[in-house]
């Protein structure tokens, strides 16, 4: 795992927009989440695992690459 940590400010910069990757903290941890319609990930099931409601979290989670963790 990356052991950069990012601000919630930083993190809001990483947004997708331009040539920026798209990142998501989900329990602490920051992903890259810009090609995760590629992998098979609709922004439907990001949404379910953000909130508590997906039984796929670990399978949809492994498929992701992990950049990181959200500073406190």
């Amino acid at each position: 795992m990356a052991e950069k940590e990012f601000t919630r400010d930083e993190l809001a910069k990483y947004n997708g927009d331009g040539e920026k990757p798209h990142y998501m903290a989900i329990d602490g941890l920051v992903y890259d989440i810009t090609d995760a319609p590629k992998k098979g990930i609709s922004i439907k099931k990001l949404m379910e695992v953000v909130f508590g409601r997906s039984k796929e979290k670990d399978e949809i989670l492994k498929k992701l690459t992990v950049v990181g963790k959200l500073a406190d």
